[in-house]
C-alpha cells in the first residue's frame, strides 16, 4: 500500500455491533420540485410576457392570473377589433419558441399550456400543505407528460 498520510479505518464497529441510521426515504420531494418548477414556470411566463414590450409601457404584468387576462383577451384595450386575445398568445407562443425551443405551440394551444402550469402549481401547493408534514408518502400527481417537459425547460431543469 501505498503511503498516502493517513490509515484508513477498517472494521471501526465490530459486525455484531453495527449502528444503522434509520433512514426514510423522502417520497415527497418529487412535489416539491415540481412545484418549483411550476413556480418557475410560471415566473418566465410573466417575464416573457413582459418583455415582448407589447404591453402598455404603465402596466406590467406581476401575477399568472393577469397573463391570463391578456391571453383571452379579457383586457382593456383602445385598438383594432377583435379577438385581442390572440395577438397576445400568438406572442407569447413565438417568443416560447424563441427563447426556449419549445415546439408544438401555438396560438391555440398556449392558454392550454398556462392553464397547465397553474393546475399543476396548485395541486403540488395543495398536496404539500396537507401532507407536507408526512414526507414518508406522497399521493400521485396527475400532470401531462408533454406539459412537464415544457415545464421543465421553462424552469431551466432540462
Amino acid at each position: 500500500m501505498a503511503n498516502v498520510g493517513y490509515d484508513l479505518l477498517c472494521n471501526s464497529y465490530p459486525r455484531g455491533n453495527m449502528k444503522c441510521v434509520n433512514f426514510t426515504p423522502d417520497r415527497m420531494m418529487p412535489v416539491s420540485t415540481m412545484h418549483r418548477m411550476a413556480l418557475k414556470a410560471q415566473e418566465n411566463i410573466i417575464l416573457l410576457m413582459n418583455n415582448t414590450q407589447l404591453l402598455t409601457r404603465h402596466h406590467r404584468l406581476s401575477s399568472m392570473n393577469e397573463v391570463l387576462i391578456y391571453l383571452t383577451g379579457n383586457h382593456e384595450d383602445v385598438g383594432m377589433p377583435g379577438d385581442r386575445g390572440d395577438f397576445y398568445r400568438r406572442k407569447l407562443a413565438e417568443q416560447l419558441f424563441v427563447h426556449y425551443g419549445v415546439h408544438n405551440i401555438d396560438h391555440y394551444n398556449v392558454l392550454d399550456l398556462v392553464e397547465g402550469i397553474l393546475k399543476l402549481e396548485h395541486d403540488c401547493r395543495l398536496i404539500l400543505s396537507q401532507l407536507g408534514c408526512h414526507r414518508s408518502e406522497a399521493p400521485p400527481v396527475d400532470v401531462d407528460g408533454q406539459v412537464l417537459d415544457i415545464i421543465g425547460r421553462l424552469a431551466n431543469m432540462q
